[in-house]
């Protein structure tokens, strides 16, 4: 089970449209891991600035996974003191609709306050969001995932495959038993194995009077593993995937599965490609982070989002504060793209 704060609303869009639903054939496990290892991915090129009192795994979480989350001043629900717990991030629910069918209402549950009615959106309440409509980024961690962990099986697979080049077939039932302890043998490491191949062929004389058994006990098959191994492509096809979701994040990358040689515009083609959809992303944030503080000027200088441009030169991965810097930046006011993206 993934330790996140998933919600009816995360599983149905996870699992609600899938056909089938019972096409799975990869370990639970697996596909776990894979998707939390693209989520944290997807989610280390946000540097999302929350006030003190929130907590910022949840807010992170409900911003970009479930695609955006409300902003509350709990202190006008209150009924005691004890009541007030300022303002907070919290799960919505949207309604209303607008002269432009934009929602226009927002309202949360929570066991701590009530809200007597919704709230007008960027009027009594903010609203924080990833995407023009309403929803995270779970549908493109799940699509990346499921296809990794079906090829970590291949891998698995294919690795246990290369490591018998024969198929073998017994002639009886005593050849199976034996060829059973031979590679039981083989597979706990013993570097010598010893069988009776004629006391084989005398049991078999005893029972059979077919001509099979005065032959050899084992008949094979030559699997070829050197023409087929595939391994190395199986990891390939993992790297190239995980490529295409860098790139629908906005991590630059290079094509090195490409055979020829790359030339600069491919390069830098490809790193606009890989920014087009997070600069998507980035700029819904920004607007909406502008407009709730516009709700709550207190947020002003602690409610932010910066992103940073990956580096994959020698320098690593930098993270500038602003002027010429190669990382997008909002701090309540959204300031120019890409400056110096290519300036490398």
């Amino acid at each position: 089970m993934i330790p996140l704060p998933y919600y009816a609303s995360t599983l149905n869009q996870m699992r609600g449209h899938k056909i089938p639903q019972s096409d799975i054939n990869f370990s639970s496990e697996v596909y776990y891991y894979i998707w939390r290892s693209l989520y944290q991915r997807f989610v280390s090129k946000f540097d999302l600035g929350v006030p003190d009192h929130w907590d910022k795994d949840i807010y992170t979480f409900t911003v970009l996974a479930m695609g955006f989350v409300g902003v509350f001043d709990t202190n006008k629900y209150a009924l005691s003191i004890e009541d007030r717990f300022g303002i907070i991030p919290a799960p919505a629910t949207l309604s209303g609709i607008g002269v432009q069918m934009q929602p226009t209402k927002i309202r949360t549950a929570n066991p701590y306050f009530t809200m007597p009615e919704s709230e007008v959106i960027y009027e009594g309440a903010g609203l924080i969001k990833i995407t023009g409509d309403y929803r995270g980024i779970l549908d493109i961690v799940d699509f990346y995932a499921e296809r990794l962990a079906l090829l970590v099986a291949s891998i698995d697979q294919s690795i246990i495959n290369s490591k018998y080049a024969y198929i073998v077939g017994a002639n009886s039932e005593a050849g199976a038993a034996t060829l059973k302890a031979i590679f039981d043998a083989r597979n706990s490491g013993k570097p010598l194995i010893v069988f009776d191949k004629d006391k084989l062929k005398k049991k078999d004389a005893i029972d059979k009077t077919s001509p099979l058994t005065n032959e050899e006990p084992f008949n094979f098959i030559d699997l070829d593993v050197g023409r087929n191994y595939i391994t190395d492509k199986l990891i390939q096809d993992y790297r190239s995937i995980m490529n295409q979701f860098d790139t629908e994040i906005g991590i630059a990358n290079i094509q090195y599965e490409k055979k020829e040689r790359l030339v600069t515009n491919e390069i830098e083609s490809n790193n606009v490609e890989s920014v087009a959809r997070f600069n998507y992303f980035l700029d819904h944030l920004q607007l909406s982070i502008e407009k709730t503080i516009e709700v709550f000027p207190e947020l002003e200088g602690q409610l932010y989002a910066k992103a940073t441009v990956y580096d994959t030169g020698q320098t690593g991965a930098k993270e500038a504060k602003g002027g010429d810097s190669d990382v997008i930046e909002a701090n309540g006011s959204r300031t120019s793209r890409l400056r110096n993206i290519f300036k490398r």
